[in-house]
């Protein structure tokens, strides 16, 4: 036989199993592969729980890091009037 000849009875055999036996092997791929899927669904979900985690956390620290710099900005404020009053010369008193 040539590859050729091979080649279209291995296609039309397979054609033939497909069609007598495809809802069995269809029903036994999934009962195979049952625990499979809810496993990674499993961990699917354990991953959607954990990313929710980390991006809740990484909120809390934006926001204190957000306090954090609204105080430091107040902080700095006062202390730049504070120097400006202290550098600003005495109004002087004219006498006429």
């Amino acid at each position: 036989m040539r590859t050729s000849d091979v080649f279209v009875f291995g296609m039309i055999t397979g054609a033939v199993v497909a069609w007598f036996w495809g809802r069995e092997i269809e029903g036994y791929v999934g009962e195979q592969t049952r625990g499979v899927r809810a496993r990674v669904a499993e961990g699917i979900q354990a991953v959607d729980e954990k990313a929710g985690q980390v991006l809740d956390r990484g909120g809390r620290s934006l926001r204190r890091a957000e306090g954090f710099l609204q105080d430091t900005k107040e902080h700095v404020s006062e202390t730049l009037r504070a120097g400006q009053e202290a550098i600003r010369p005495a109004p002087t008193t004219r006498e006429a």
